[in-house]
């Protein structure tokens, strides 16, 4: 008996957060076919930055509510880090003592930063222990979810360089704030993160996307570099099952599985290099678009949807 073939896809998405799934969302709108994998939600936090404006900008896409919220004035900070060492909050939570010392950083000679990535040590360096124990991390916690150091490029794209500029950590929030204040504001969805996920699946489902949530993912490349890849995945509640795909869409750890194999491929979501909704969104459908690309230049191996340019 002739062994079944799998269903064949254009694009897998394995994905986390929302991030991924508007890179699914980007696929889908122009009649690729689309099957989206979804592994155990990601920590986001409640309140992700509304850097450049891109999650303002997503949500009134997707026409939800969305409440921007920008600091008293006096009281500016990206991600805890303070514009004012001196600010009613600092001297709340770390007293006058640690107020002095976060205004330290103001005197600190800039060679003190050095090439600096980390920002727990950045932070530590230039404001001290108490303000990275007390300011900082709490904030990563509670609006992004994030417990683990960062890469200060990857959070917030562009502070090194501010920094640098005008001498000292909180003059360079000063400068990226004057420059562009989306970096001090924080967005709340109405319903939350739950509220975002809903809506991208109804557009999702609109484009007839087969979605499923799954305990895990495993991709497997094809036996020539150019053949479709070998997605296995394990439905909740449900027996495992196995289909063909053309491209694939994924969070890292997934894609450098894929390494050796010439499918197109690209990481989307929050990751190490795009650790908050506000970067990743961008970053994910930056990948959606590469992928999209090769798909459709592919001319002996065209879409299995039908493709609508106009979409």
């Amino acid at each position: 008996m002739p062994k079944k073939s799998r269903e064949r896809f254009d694009v897998a998405v394995v994905s986390r957060d929302p991030a991924a799934l508007v890179a699914a969302w980007d696929c889908a709108r122009i009649g690729l076919r689309v099957i989206v994998l979804e592994l155990p939600d990601a920590s986001l936090g409640e309140a992700p930055s509304n850097a450049g404006g891109v999650v303002a900008q997503l949500c009134g896409d997707l026409n939800l509510t969305v409440t921007i919220h920008t600091p008293e004035q006096g009281e500016e900070n990206i991600y805890g880090i303070p514009a004012n060492p001196f600010s009613a909050r600092v001297r709340e939570v770390l007293g006058w003592r640690g107020a002095w010392r976060v205004y330290l950083d103001r005197l600190m000679p800039i060679m003190s930063l050095g090439n600096e990535r980390s920002l727990h040590r950045l932070v530590r360096r230039r404001l001290g222990a108490r303000a990275l124990r007390l300011l900082v991390q709490p904030r990563l916690a509670s609006d992004l979810g994030l417990n683990a150091d960062v890469a200060v490029a990857d959070l917030i794209p562009g502070l090194s360089e501010a920094t640098t500029r005008v001498g000292s950590l909180t003059l360079g929030v000063i400068e990226m704030m004057a420059a562009n204040p989306s970096v001090i504001q924080g967005v709340e969805v109405t319903g939350g993160m739950p509220a975002l996920r809903a809506a991208l699946h109804e557009r999702l489902d609109y484009f007839a996307v087969t979605r499923h949530r799954v305990t895990d993912a495993q991709v497997v490349p094809g036996a020539q570099p150019d053949d479709d890849a070998g997605v296995t995945f394990k439905p909740v509640d449900a027996r495992a099952e196995s289909v063909s795909v053309a491209a694939l869409l994924a969070i890292s750890e997934i894609v450098q599985t894929m390494s050796s194999s010439r499918l197109p491929a690209g990481i989307v979501g929050v990751s190490e290099r795009t650790p908050t909704l506000s970067s990743a969104l961008p970053a994910s459908r930056a990948a959606a678009a590469s992928v999209r690309a090769a798909l459709l230049s592919r001319v002996e191996k065209p879409p299995v949807g039908p493709v609508d340019l106009g979409g």
